[in-house]
């Protein structure tokens, strides 16, 4: 082997660039100093077994794993020319160029996720990006630190809370976190400032869930477009105003069901009147415009925002069956439908107020639906 080329670590672990049967590959090995503690070596040895067989245009891919006379035990992955996202850090490129590292980036979480895997230690000295066409190059195998404080804090600000205690299992937050803090970190204007927020809260139950919920975030920017909305179009901003009152008001209307049903004597058909379903929905159509508050029906197909209404109306349906037949005692039966509105509601995450807004209708309409067969 010739050529070969040291690439600066941290930590337990050697990266070296170097040639093998005229291919160029990566080595991940054993720094000297560590070679002769076994646990590094059953950590090196199970790294391989977790990655070895994940391959993605967007992850270095292993090749096999060997012994070197001057490395040791090493994982050997295919490479091609590149610098850490460390160095691209430090280059002169676009926000358009930027974001399209964190696209890359994103799409190899979301495929390691997809496979039941977490990196759980990202930081831009595991990120390569290639020479020739700034193609992001992750590292997947974790590179290890002989302990906590050998991590140093350039690096240590990447990784989750959950992921330096260890106190709980890793899950697609912890590279939430990760992927948030490397946003933040190349900073792509102030517009992005509500995903990097929804990605690196210290409370892992209050980032978004998953790597898709990130992304839906950061291509629509949902807080900042309504930021710049209020800027440039006192009009348009009056009517997004009237879609959340009206998002609001079907909430309300949702809630006065429910406290009406259960507050009516067990001698009662436990259900509101018509007259005051009719007043909740026509406050709630007259204040917004009906552009905005689309008249939807089960049948409907809907497009655009409201797409993702095709799948979630029809299992809504289905989940709010199963409670109305789970239980005889109607009281009890109100309780899990506010249980399940809620819970379903906090799922759909970073939705726009039209999108909460229909919702909101869908769920208020099948739940007078069933009311009225009580």
């Amino acid at each position: 082997m010739t050529e070969s080329n040291e690439i600066k670590t941290y930590g337990v672990n050697i990266l070296v660039t170097d040639k093998m049967n005229g291919q160029d590959v990566l080595l991940v090995g054993i720094k000297s100093a560590y070679r002769n503690k076994p646990q590094y070596l059953r950590s090196l040895k199970r790294e391989y077994a977790r990655c070895h067989k994940i391959e993605h245009p967007n992850i270095i891919k292993c090749i096999g794993e060997r012994d070197f006379e001057d490395y040791g035990h090493c994982i050997v992955l295919e490479w091609e020319p590149a610098r850490t996202l460390t160095d691209y850090m430090r280059e002169n490129h676009d926000m358009e160029e930027k974001k399209n590292i964190i696209h890359q980036l994103a799409d190899a979480l979301s495929f390691l996720h997809a496979n039941s895997l977490v990196h759980g230690a990202i930081n831009p000295s595991c990120v390569f990006i290639t020479n020739k066409d700034d193609q992001v190059k992750l590292l997947n195998i974790r590179l290890h630190f002989a302990d906590m404080l050998s991590e140093p804090a350039e690096l240590t600000k990447y990784r989750a809370p959950e992921a330096k205690d260890g106190t709980v299992v890793l899950d697609a937050r912890t590279d939430v976190f990760s992927l948030g803090t490397i946003l933040k970190e190349l900073n792509i204007n102030d517009e992005y400032s509500d995903v990097i927020e929804g990605s690196t809260n210290f409370v892992r139950n209050d980032r978004f869930p998953d790597i898709e919920t990130f992304l839906e975030a950061f291509e629509h920017r949902r807080v900042t477009l309504r930021k710049k909305s209020r800027q440039n179009s006192g009009s348009h901003h009056n009517k997004r105003i009237a879609v959340l009152i009206a998002a609001i008001a079907a909430i309300v209307g949702i809630a006065v069901i429910f406290i009406f049903n259960r507050n009516q004597p067990s001698t009662e058909a436990q259900q509101p009147s018509k007259e005051v379903v009719d007043t909740i929905k026509r406050e709630s159509t007259q204040m917004a415009e009906p552009t905005q508050t689309p008249d939807i029906n089960q049948s409907a197909k809907y497009s655009g925002e409201l797409e993702f209404l095709n799948e979630l109306v029809p299992q809504m349906h289905v989940d709010l069956d199963k409670i109305y037949a789970s239980d005889s005692d109607n009281a009890a039966i109100h309780a899990k439908v506010s249980r399940y509105y809620k819970g379903l509601r906090k799922a759909l995450g970073n939705k726009t107020d039209e999108q909460f807004a229909a919702y909101d209708k869908e769920f208020a309409d099948y739940v007078n639906k069933k009311n009225a067969g009580l």
